[in-house]
């Protein structure tokens, strides 16, 4: 796999439009708030943050949550209200980190779910995962070009970057179901 630092820079100027965007939305009936999402996906790096740092010290790293649910549950009661400007303060702050951690440690194997190194648990949680809301973010808004554009953007740099299929098959299967909802089911795959 190739391009680890750009997908990461790529994201975080995705999230910095994103962000910009939402400070404008109105709230929604069903569905995260933008602050709550982006509070989301700060947690999920500092889980994969404190993981890099252990590796990087040589020393056991932590495993992911086995109960994914249920941490992400509890993680929502605590951040329910989050702010916008909280939540993506929090996001970046953990990007720019591991932007750092991927500067110093490089590409090297590590476990994390599906990731076998460490350049795949970064692209795995700190594009591809937030990508992945992002999306559905503008799909449960009723915004769909949006979402499916996120989804699109998401496999060309994926197939870009030359990631593993394990990375690879979430994004497929992300744009084939968007392009199905469009009414496009011949351009599903």
């Amino acid at each position: 796999m190739k391009d680890v630092r750009h997908l990461l820079e790529s994201q975080r100027e995705a999230e910095r439009r994103f962000v910009a965007e939402a400070a404008s939305e109105r709230d929604f009936p069903h569905g995260w708030s933008a602050g709550l999402l982006m509070a989301h996906i700060a947690a999920w790096r500092e889980r994969l943050r404190g993981s890099l740092i252990e590796a990087s010290r040589h020393e056991p790293a932590s495993e992911p949550p086995l109960d994914i649910d249920a941490v992400n549950a509890a993680q929502l009661l605590r951040d329910a209200g989050i702010s916008l400007d909280e939540g993506a303060a929090r996001a970046e702050a953990m990007l720019v980190d591991q932007i750092d951690l991927w500067a110093t440690v490089g590409d090297r194997p590590f476990s994390w779910f599906t990731a076998k190194t460490t350049g795949e648990a970064l692209v795995r949680n700190s594009y591809l995962h937030p990508r992945n809301h992002l999306g559905e973010h503008y799909l449960e808004r009723g915004d769909r070009t949006r979402g499916p554009e996120i989804f699109e953007e998401t496999l060309v740099e994926l197939r870009r970057a030359e990631t593993p299929g394990h990375i690879l098959v979430p994004a497929i299967y992300n744009l084939a179901c968007a392009r199905v909802a469009q009414g496009r089911p011949d351009e599903a795959l």
